[in-house]
């Protein structure tokens, strides 16, 4: 539009020129460009009629009219786009007002529309349970009917049970008089210990129970083809101990493997049945004897008149043979269980006793081995530094790197072989407990150490310290290898920093030992504490220290933990029983940061022999080198 108006028609008007930018303002939608826009046009119109167009001076007053022409021109199509664009906005909020109150209508119309469903289905419900209490009200209908005629048919079953009730309790009263006699029995049997005094026990029950004048009962056992006669009790003995098993009364009853009865003997001259040597018996009630599940014998009660056995004979010798069943197998089982207890306490003795001796002659060789393995590896290391000093200027670095190598192997197969025999000797050996000074401990080990003293490294014991149930010796031994490791394991040109500080639980105490270490890889946590596992072979050790700790601290009853993440350093913890007979509190917090140690409770030579004297070997993993 500059274009247009200053270059292409400079020395005429063009009115009609602005409006139309104006108008497409309606499609922009911008009110800050339309008034923009007009004052624009408005100073290009002054620009051209008073600067590029001046005319003579009678000219001026309508120049400046038709200016102003042009400027309420301008003002008047952009207040009216500016109101299109006001109108324009009100409808179409007003469209978006209707659009949601008809999204609403057409909501509420479906949950109307809904609940009409489960309306209506409700009723179809409502009207089939109607449909349903109809029918069970006319059940109940013909129910009643059957209760009335039951009513009269109960009347009459009442006054017959009134009959029948007279009559049990005249049998009730029997039958607790025979429950007295069965738990007289089963008292006395409780109570013997001797298998042929409860054998003569449950056949004087028997007689007492039964209640048959002239009765003889007995237990007899098959062995073989024998019918061996147990005891028995009665009026009569029975002279014969021993019968034929075959063709007897006994073996048709274990045969059966049930309970059997002859009223009159006369009548089956084929059974044999043991007779006394006054008089014969005329009738026999018997009942299997088992033992785990199978006869092995009979419970019989023999008569000289011939009986009428009844059921209640036959409950009263099946239940005494059930309960002599019982007693014979729990007092056989125990023979048996004593027997063989007896063979496997002497089996035990043997195998310990050789056991023990595979073992002490397995800890002899162990040492043997360990004393010849380590002879030649001190030769190797002693050989290899007596090599390079004589001919150190005549070898090359080749030959100078592989004598480097041969000494390195062989402290690192030494140190290997002593942190095995010291988890050894932890296994097998026991731990006394007593109450400990943790942090008393834990100095004097700083103290009797260098690489745990500046400059080579800082240790702060931080905080109290409550005495702990634990033993010096294992204490030290894992105290050391937690903080040799945190020295050790370190980025090159950093300093160890370690901290230590303890924390009181209800009936334990833990210690942490945090570092500013590498860290440890999160998947090798869970066996980090198992043997000859290294989490980084970037520095030397054997992998057993960590399993030495954690063997110690179980045999000390406590427990061991590692918080860690690659690269920012570890904390690992050690958890022991609380002292509850004293507080035992350290509320000193020394840092051993300084080279002056004077100033502590004892001196180095006294925490050295005390060291020594309660620990051996003195750990894994040591850094002390034993001299050739």
């Amino acid at each position: 539009m500059i274009l247009l108006k200053l270059l292409l028609v400079p020395h005429r008007y063009l009115a009609f020129g602005y409006v139309l930018p104006l108008l497409l303002c309606l499609w922009h939608q911008d009110r800050r460009l339309l008034w923009a826009l007009a004052l624009a046009f408005a100073a290009i119109s002054a620009l051209k009629n008073f600067v590029v167009l001046p005319g003579r001076p009678a000219e001026e007053p309508f120049e400046l009219l038709q200016w102003l022409m042009q400027c309420l021109n301008l003002a008047v199509v952009a207040g009216t786009v500016h109101g299109i664009l006001n109108l324009t906005d009100r409808l179409r909020a007003r469209n978006r007002e209707l659009h949601a109150a008809n999204d609403e209508l057409t909501a509420r119309g479906e949950e109307i529309a809904r609940q009409n469903t489960e309306l209506q289905a409700q009723s179809e419900e409502l009207v089939q349970q109607n449909e349903e209490l109809q029918q069970q009200s006319e059940e109940l209908g013909r129910q009643n009917e059957e209760m009335a005629q039951q009513a009269e048919e109960l009347e009459q079953q009442s006054e017959e049970l009134q009959r029948q009730s007279r009559q049990l309790l005249a049998a009730n009263h029997e039958l607790n008089q025979r429950e007295a006699m069965l738990q007289t029995l089963l008292g006395s049997l409780g109570e013997v210990q001797d298998e042929r005094q409860m054998l003569e026990r449950v056949c004087q029950a028997l007689n007492d129970l039964i209640g048959q004048p002239g009765t003889v009962a007995a237990v007899m056992e098959q062995l073989d083809d024998t019918l061996v006669l147990q005891t028995q009790s009665g009026t009569t003995p029975l002279t014969q101990k021993q019968r034929p098993f075959a063709g007897s009364f006994a073996a048709v009853v274990m045969e059966h493997n049930r309970t059997a009865f002859v009223d009159d003997l006369s009548a089956h001259p084929d059974l044999d049945v043991p007779q006394p040597a006054e008089r014969v018996f005329r009738s026999v009630l018997a009942t299997p004897l088992r033992l785990h599940g199978k006869p092995i014998g009979v419970v019989k009660i023999c008569s000289f008149d011939p009986q009428k056995w009844t059921t209640r004979h036959f409950r009263i010798i099946e239940w005494i043979g059930a309960q002599c069943s019982l007693a014979l197998g729990i007092g056989r089982l125990q023979q048996d269980l004593a027997q063989t207890n007896a063979n496997l306490e002497q089996q035990v003795r043997q195998r310990t006793a050789k056991l023990q001796e595979m073992v002490n002659e397995l800890e002899h060789f162990s040492y043997s081995i360990t004393h010849d393995m380590r002879a030649p590896l001190r030769a190797m290391q002693g050989f290899a530094s007596l090599l390079r000093e004589l001919c150190g200027t005549n070898l090359n670095n080749e030959s100078m790197l592989c004598l480097d190598r041969i000494c390195s192997s062989a402290r690192r197969m030494d140190r290997l072989i002593t942190d095995a025999l010291s988890y050894s000797q932890t296994v097998k050996s026991e731990l006394a407990l007593s109450p400990i000074d943790a942090a008393e401990l834990l100095r004097g080990i700083i103290e009797s150490y260098p690489q745990f003293q500046p400059p080579s490294s800082q240790v702060t014991l931080s905080g109290k310290f409550p005495r702990l149930l634990a033993n010096e010796a294992g204490l030290t031994q894992c105290f050391s290898n937690l903080l040799d490791n945190a020295v050790k394991f370190v980025g090159p040109g950093r300093l160890p920093r370690i901290s230590v500080w303890a924390e009181a639980r209800e009936d334990s105490v833990r210690l942490w030992f945090e570092d500013n270490g590498i860290g440890i890889p999160e998947g090798f946590v869970p066996r980090l504490f198992q043997m000859f596992q290294r989490a980084s072979r970037s520095y030397e050790g054997t992998g057993i220290g960590l399993a030495l700790v954690r063997k110690v601290t179980e045999r000390m009853g406590g427990r061991v933990g590692v918080e860690s993440k690659q690269g920012s350093g570890s904390r690992f913890w050690l958890e022991f029983k609380r002292d509850q007979g004293s507080d035992g509190l350290d509320n000193g917090s020394p840092r051993f940061d300084a080279p002056e140690m004077g100033s502590q409770r004892h001196t180095q030579q006294e925490h050295s022999r005390r060291l020594s004297a309660g620990r051996q070997p003195l750990k894994a993993g040591a850094t002390r080198e034993e001299g050739l």
